[in-house]
């Protein structure tokens, strides 16, 4: 990958189900690597953004991505990861300076993400 690259932390505590949230600072980043480490539960693992400049009373929502070739307009919510031994997940940088990551059930033990963000 070509241009600047910088790694942000993000975490969710055990019996939770929404990680902390990343400040990305704006900057124009085009593809985004996540590392996840192994969890307890199978939980789908999806990515929320936010632009507010407040984000503890901001809202986050899920980012989505447009599901080519179909008839109808359709979206899919961005998914990084639906398993239970860890991985990386790479996918286009959503256009949001604010980012956190949602479990579909709440995990035990905590779960750690490091996002590995390219840019130009």
């Amino acid at each position: 990958m070509a241009g600047h690259t910088q790694k942000f932390e993000a975490g969710t505590a055990s019996g939770a189900s929404t990680s902390s949230w990343i400040d990305t600072g704006g900057r124009p980043f085009f593809k985004m690597a996540v590392h996840y480490v192994t969890m307890s539960t199978g939980a789908m693992v999806t990515v929320w953004g936010s632009d507010s400049p407040s984000v503890d009373s901001g809202t986050f929502y899920p980012v989505a991505s447009q599901v080519p070739g179909t008839a109808t307009v359709a979206y899919n919510n961005l998914t990084v990861a639906t398993t239970t031994s860890g991985g990386w997940g790479v996918f286009d940088a959503p256009p949001h300076r604010y980012l956190k990551f949602t479990t579909s059930a709440v995990v035990s033990g905590g779960v750690s993400f490091t996002v590995i963000a390219n840019g130009y």
